[in-house]
């Protein structure tokens, strides 16, 4: 009886990770990659844009926005981590520890991004019916207080790949 129940809650912790994990994609077409790291306890999001995208004063603004938003909610930020990596397209990751951040928070990232980056910000060209969207975040916001307060005991990462989601643990 004992390894059903270890089991069934490895199942449940793996369900409610992965469902969030492509809930926020299905939601975000603008995040190319999400990811919950188990050793830092974090999320970390990816998103793909152009060159020149005027990075530094969009790093201030999503720094500035974030800790403003924060400050209202009334909640410290424990990690906020804004980094640019060069490619064919360049990386945003943006890394957030999973005990403070919020689906309005993740909403308030996707935002900005949209508005400061336009056309230069890569998308999927996926598109949900409105009441499939309302479904999608009411799960986000079910699983995202599941795992906000038990942690991630697992590294577990979600690509956006060819309109398909693609869920990799370990």
């Amino acid at each position: 009886m004992a390894a059903s129940e270890v089991i069934t809650a490895e199942s449940n912790y793996l369900n409610y990770s992965t469902g969030l994990l492509v809930s926020i994609l299905l939601c975000y077409p603008e995040v190319v990659t999400i990811s919950c790291n188990q050793e830092k306890q974090t999320m970390i999001l990816k998103f793909l844009v152009v060159k020149e995208c005027g990075f530094e004063a969009l790093q201030n603004k999503l720094r500035q926005a974030l800790e403003l938003f924060h400050q209202i909610e009334g909640r410290k930020i424990q990690l906020l981590s804004i980094e640019k990596f060069e490619q064919e397209l360049n990386l945003i990751v943006i890394s957030r520890d999973l005990s403070s951040i919020t689906h309005t928070e993740i909403n308030l990232i996707v935002e900005i991004m949209k508005s400061e980056l336009g056309a230069k910000l890569i998308t999927d060209d996926c598109s949900l019916p409105e009441e499939e969207i309302i479904l999608q975040e009411e799960i986000i916001n079910h699983m995202m207080a599941a795992v906000r307060s038990n942690g991630t005991e697992k590294n577990i990462t979600a690509v956006r790949e060819d309109g398909r989601v693609l869920v990799f643990n370990g």
